[in-house]
């Protein structure tokens, strides 16, 4: 449900009224506040308390809810984030990854946290990755981005610019691009996935002139990779990489540094954009954007990304299963 005072529980409802076909859909987090964010928004959806050993709900209007908290309503205003809040979101992750693991859940879609919330919980993870990473005991993740006609996948995710180059290595490049095609083979379908790296610097370093952590860094691990025979290619010059990989040239586009995924998958799909943990044994999307407390609870949020969160990992569960049959019905 992401952070009681944000905008997850509207997001998570909206998504719910319209979940794909055959999703057995059910929200852990806290049932007073998803009933009163019901109520505020006139949704046609009644969220009930529900356990894993029940039968699983009939009715396509009411929505199952494993209620982990009961925060009290000055603790679950919308726009007023408290400790006690991020501790129960910090609760519906821990809860929910378990779930996934003993397969009692098929995957996950966390909404919004509030990474100052956790803070102030004594929660001491930068975000979802890092504890995620530490629940599942995954000693290496990637951030994936995906839009309808994008994905990109961060090598290096939130630091300075200035500090990009010196965190660069054909080894952490070669390894980005080995987890994206082991993670597009087991969770998307793709049998072959085609990666396209991007240069580091203007022009891909126009042969030297620019830089030389293209020739020094990035193609060697491309070359590497393609001696292990994944497809790849590269380094191309960031400024037209994109749109041969819009055009269905490649599935996915390896990038060096935060904003240089981020600006093309955010311009393409602002509003649908879908946050993948690459790595992980399990299935984890999210939507891609915040808690937005400024207008929380005002009916104003954008539940697309979240559709589309939701839409993704049913697709990635289905892929999964034909790759690895589990005793889930």
């Amino acid at each position: 449900m992401g952070d009681p005072a944000g905008i997850g529980p509207e997001v998570a409802l909206a998504a719910a009224v319209k979940k794909p076909p055959k999703c057995r859909l059910v929200v852990l987090g806290d049932l007073g506040v998803l009933r009163d964010t019901a109520e505020r928004l006139a949704l046609p959806l009644k969220p009930i308390a529900w356990e894993p050993d029940l039968p699983y709900p009939r009715s396509a209007r009411t929505l199952p809810v494993i209620e982990l908290s009961r925060l009290e309503p000055p603790q679950r205003q919308p726009g007023h984030p408290t400790a006690m809040g991020g501790e129960a979101s910090y609760r519906y992750v821990e809860t929910a990854v378990r779930f996934a693991q003993r397969e009692v859940l098929q995957g996950i879609v966390t909404a919004p946290i509030s990474k100052a919330m956790w803070h102030a919980a004594k929660r001491d993870y930068p975000g979802h990755t890092e504890l995620l990473a530490t629940l599942t005991h995954t000693p290496e993740v990637r951030m994936m981005l995906v839009g309808k006609r994008l994905r990109v996948i961060l090598v290096t995710t939130h630091l300075a610019l200035s500090r990009v180059p010196a965190s660069l290595s054909s080894e952490r490049i070669l390894r980005t691009i080995q987890m994206t095609v082991e993670h597009l083979r087991r969770f998307h379908g793709i049998a072959q996935p085609r990666l396209a790296v991007a240069g580091l610097n203007p022009h891909a370093g126009e042969a030297g002139a620019f830089g030389d952590e293209e020739e020094l860094i990035v193609a060697p691990a491309v070359q590497q990779a393609q001696a292990q025979g994944f497809t790849t290619a590269g380094p191309f010059p960031a400024d037209t990489i994109f749109v041969r990989a819009t055009r269905g040239e490649f599935d996915g586009v390896i990038c060096l540094y935060h904003d240089q995924g981020l600006i093309p998958l955010k311009l393409l799909s602002w509003e649908d954009g879908v946050n993948i943990t690459v790595g992980l044994p399990i299935v984890r999307t999210s939507p891609d954007h915040g808690t937005a407390f400024d207008i929380a609870g005002q009916g104003k949020a954008n539940p697309r990304s979240m559709r589309a969160a939701l839409k993704l990992a049913v697709q990635m569960t289905q892929d999964r299963s034909i790759h690895e049959p589990s005793h889930l019905s």
